[in-house]
């Protein structure tokens, strides 16, 4: 047994010290070896990075973005908020010309146009309060420029000839007249019924166009 364990003894410390000299570690009790040395570790640091790199590239996404997200709306298909704005209130200002709350409609189809200086119903209704205050030149006015955005709008060109009737343009007031008429039948209607056309009532050709309407 001794000399078995002298030999082993001996065999381990020539082991240790070609440990030592290829190594330059000792082991101590506790102490487990590096597998790499510090260069090794650096090297392979080297070529992993660039290698891991390039399989971030090279592999498809996958985040929390859906690969098919929801179309968005174009911006010009959009309807601007001035003119979502404008049409709430030219609901509530037809609900107040209704119930004869006439100047509570004029502030808010004013605030309207303020908005939307093009809204031709707006144009024509507050024209029509303007008749209802005897300012006429107002009325002209919103009547005109209605018709100047929109020609084959009836009702200011009927409102128009109503104007024009109550101020004695008679020639003036027919040929509006003439023109409603033609884009809408359901003028005849109005025309029979309507007081702003008295100053009408009498003359031939005012008298040949109410024939025709029967």
């Amino acid at each position: 047994m001794s000399f078995i364990h002298e030999a082993l003894k001996k065999a381990q410390k020539e082991k240790d010290a070609r440990y030592r000299e290829y190594h330059g570690i000792v082991s101590v009790p506790g102490y487990k070896p590096r597998i790499f040395s510090g260069k090794a570790l650096l090297w392979t640091s080297f070529l992993l990075i660039p290698l891991a790199f390039a399989a971030y590239l090279w592999l498809p996404y996958r985040g929390t973005q859906p690969p098919n997200p929801e179309p968005v709306t174009p911006v010009a298909t959009q309807q601007p908020e001035s003119l979502v704005n404008a049409a709430t209130l030219y609901e509530k200002a037809g609900f107040f010309q209704k119930n004869g709350r006439l100047q509570e409609a004029k502030l808010l189809y004013e605030e309207i146009l303020s908005l939307d200086p093009d809204y031709v119903d707006a144009l024509n209704n507050l024209g029509v309060i303007h008749i209802h205050d005897k300012d006429y030149s107002a009325a002209r006015a919103y009547f005109s420029k209605a018709v100047l955005l929109k020609p084959d709008y009836v009702d200011s060109h009927y409102n128009l000839a109503c104007l024009d009737a109550l101020e004695g343009e008679v020639s003036q007031s027919l040929v509006h007249l003439k023109k409603a008429i033609s884009l809408n039948q359901s003028v005849k209607d109005w025309v029979r019924s309507d007081t702003d056309l008295q100053k009408l009532h009498g003359i031939p050709e005012f008298e040949n166009v109410l024939k025709g309407l029967q």
